[in-house]
């Protein structure tokens, strides 16, 4: 049985992810934030462009410079921390790790670009607005969630690569 995915299988979903995170942003600057429109979708969601200069949710925007570097350092580092830690783990544990390192880049190069993250997913219930996300915060999100699932709900939970 296969312990995990392999080291350069992880890596290539590091890269297609980041890499499509990039993608999805450059054609939301390019379709939304140039000319500051939002496109509805459906009654419930559209593409709204959103500069976020904090963290999710919009957290810490009025942080500066100082934010704007210790929030790309600490992604970089964690991701770092992550990617490695990865080629330890479980199979479903490894991808988690690696689909969070990947989105946390996509965002700590959005605000190595520009200085803050481009955001411009809209959920909405009439006036209820979800904060603004991009496809690097889904990422980290089912990054997160697959991690957690594989930790309480798997077989694989027990095992660890010494």
């Amino acid at each position: 049985m296969k312990k995990n995915f392999g080291k350069l299988n992880l890596l290539i979903i590091f890269v297609f992810f980041t890499l499509l995170d990039f993608i999805t942003k450059y054609f939301a600057i390019q379709n939304l934030f140039i000319q500051y429109k939002s496109v509805k979708i459906t009654p419930f969601l559209s593409m709204t462009p959103v500069w976020n200069s904090g963290i999710s949710f919009g957290f810490f925007q009025e942080s500066g410079e100082i934010g704007r570097i210790g929030f790309t350092l600490f992604a970089i580092l964690v991701s770092i921390w992550l990617v490695f830690s990865s080629f330890k783990l479980p199979r479903y544990s490894s991808l988690g790790f690696i689909l969070i390192a990947s989105g946390a880049i996509g965002n700590a190069i959005d605000r190595i670009i520009y200085g803050k993250v481009v955001d411009f997913i809209d959920f909405y219930i009439y006036d209820l607005h979800w904060p603004a996300f991009n496809l690097a915060d889904t990422i980290i999100f089912l990054g997160a969630c697959l991690f957690l699932f594989n930790q309480f709900f798997t077989a694989e939970s027990a095992y660890y690569e010494k």
